[in-house]
């Protein structure tokens, strides 16, 4: 289990959702979603099975995930297994982690004269189907 303290909702191991969840603050999935996610920061446990598609602040992935990811921060842990396209600003790829899929980096933008961020494409495009596995 994780040492998850500022966590707003956990939804547990033996749970199995269909549908779409939109949450605020934290949430920690272990059990099996299917369906959209969007929200804050979202965290995915070892034990969770999640497809469909995920659109938050930042995300931790240290089960399974398919489908597609956008985030400003991303994080995949050793263990993970992910199958899908990532669009992030900042993204960790630990050792032992399993990606399959495409990664694209959006950039903030300030536009001139005001203080409001545009996303945008640096066309910085990395596809990556080999296994990343420790030794």
């Amino acid at each position: 289990m994780n040492s998850f303290t500022n966590s707003s909702s956990v939804i547990s191991a033996d749970t199995i959702i269909k549908g779409k969840i939109d949450f605020k603050g934290e949430l920690l999935i272990e059990g099996k979603v299917s369906g959209d996610i969007t929200g804050d920061n979202l965290t995915l446990g070892a034990s969770a099975k999640v497809d469909g598609k995920i659109i938050v602040k930042g995300v931790t992935i240290q089960g399974n995930f398919t489908g597609f990811i956008h985030a400003d921060s991303v994080r995949l842990d050793v263990g993970s297994v992910v199958k899908g396209d990532i669009e992030h600003s900042l993204i960790s790829i630990e050792i032992g982690a399993n990606f399959n899929g495409k990664v694209v980096r959006v950039v903030k933008q300030t536009r001139r004269g005001t203080d409001e961020a545009q996303e945008g494409s640096d066309k910085s495009v990395y596809n990556i189907t080999d296994k990343v596995v420790a030794k």
